[in-house]
């Protein structure tokens, strides 16, 4: 199929997306907790990439739980369960979930969660 072919036909689907700089507080093999400046909505799914040195993990995410950090002003804390859209590869972060906990205690890890709606 082309583009010509795309951009004709009357079932033509966009996907809207945003990035969003977060914070890497847990993980675990089925999700983990973010920290975010922005509110996210419950039920968004996206891809979250984690930056742990040079080397770089995603996988895909659905925000399942958003809770507003008491005293911490407009500071989320965001659930996200991974999806099982794929099979997890070799940069898959539930494939290293004991080397990023041990990553958290160190200022090297750059998180960042690209959303998209469901």
């Amino acid at each position: 199929m082309v583009i010509d072919d795309v951009l004709a036909a009357d079932d033509c689907v966009g996907v809207i997306t945003r990035e969003v700089r977060v914070r890497l507080v847990n993980i675990s093999s089925s999700g983990c907790l973010i920290e975010s400046s922005t509110r996210l909505e419950t039920g968004t799914a996206g891809d979250l990439r984690i930056r742990v040195g040079d080397d770089f993990y995603a996988d895909n995410v659905r925000i399942s739980r958003v809770q507003q950090v008491q005293g911490a002003g407009s500071t989320w804390h965001v659930g996200a369960e991974f999806l099982w859209t794929t099979q997890p590869g070799t940069r898959s972060l539930r494939r290293v979930v004991s080397r990023l906990r041990q990553a958290l205690t160190q200022p090297a890890v750059d998180v960042e969660f690209s959303s998209r709606p469901m």
